[in-house]
Formats: structure tokens, sequence, C-alpha cells
């Protein structure tokens, strides 16, 4: 496919040569290409063409995935210019690992046969919680809502997770 555009200055021509360790191999009408061969790897696919294999544009498809295609060519183009590749786009907050942690632990402690009070003295508290105190404890209700939330993610909310940032609730009401 040819591209006919206007470039500035700045523009760049990516020589396949110039992707030291690079794992090339050719696949029906593509060129398939991991760079570099080891992890963090970028994966390109280009349009098979007679002629030294160049990439001069990235083209991305306007779909759901878009905003993950972006950031994989961001990522891209900053290695390429040997910067580091930033953060990755869709990463889960560190407040989000910690509460999803925090949930399956309690699931797992109540599968184990520990009480909520237990789960709250050991997951929560700093200290035990005294039988007589636990019917109006304000941890009480915190357990009881971080094993709904165990309850959902055990029960399939964590394919959600695969989709971070994006919803599945949402692609489904399209």
């Amino acid at each position: 496919m040819q591209i006919h555009s206007s470039v500035g200055p700045s523009h760049q021509t990516v020589r396949l040569s110039r992707l030291s360790s690079a794992s090339i191999w050719k696949q029906a009408e593509e060129l398939h290409i991991l760079w570099p061969a080891s992890p963090p790897t970028h994966g390109l696919v280009a349009e098979s063409c007679d002629g030294p294999p160049d990439i001069d544009a990235i083209l991305l498809p306007l779909d759901d995935a878009f905003e993950t295609r972006l950031d994989a060519a961001r990522r891209f183009w900053r290695a390429l210019n040997g910067r580091p590749p930033g953060p990755a786009y869709g990463a889960l907050p560190q407040q989000t690992k910690v509460r999803h942690i925090l949930n399956l632990r309690a699931h797992d402690a109540r599968r184990a046969g520990a009480t909520y009070r237990r789960i709250a003295e050991v997951l929560l508290s700093r200290g035990s919680i005294a039988p007589r105190d636990w019917r109006d404890h304000h941890l009480r209700h915190k357990v009881r809502a971080i094993l709904r939330r165990a309850d959902r993610l055990v029960a399939g909310g964590y394919r959600d997770l695969l989709f971070y940032p994006h919803s599945r609730s949402q692609k489904s009401r399209r």
C-alpha cells in the first residue's frame, strides 16, 4: 500500500536493518516483525512489497482498540529513538491493584473458613476486635462490601481486567 503525503524534515524511514535483533518472517502477503526478540517486544505487520522493506508510516484502524494501538505505536517510536517507553496505556492504577488483592485475600480467607470478624482483624485492623463490639463495628460493613466485590470478581468480573481501561459492558451495549 502506498501512502502519499507531505512529510516534514523530521520524517524518518525506518530500515529493517536498523532493527538489530529483529525476528522477521514472511507469511502470505505480509511481513511479520518482532523487535527486539526479547521482552518488551514490539510486533509489527507490514504489507509485503518488492524492494527493501522499510517502514514509512504506521496505519492504525479506528476500532475499539485504537487507543491501545496508538500507545503501542508511541512506545515503538520511543524505543526506536532510544527513549524509555513511558507508562503503558491501560495499566491498572496502584490503588485498584491493592483493592483487588484485598478482595481476593478476603475471598480466600472466607473459603478457608475464617469468620468475617477474623477477616477484618487480619486484613483491616491493627488489633483484635472484641465479640461484643463486632455487631456495631464499622469494619463489619466494610468486610461485607469487600466480599461482595470479591464474589463479583471471582464470578467472572476478572475478565473486565483483560479489557481495562475499556469495559466489556460498554461493548455489549453497542
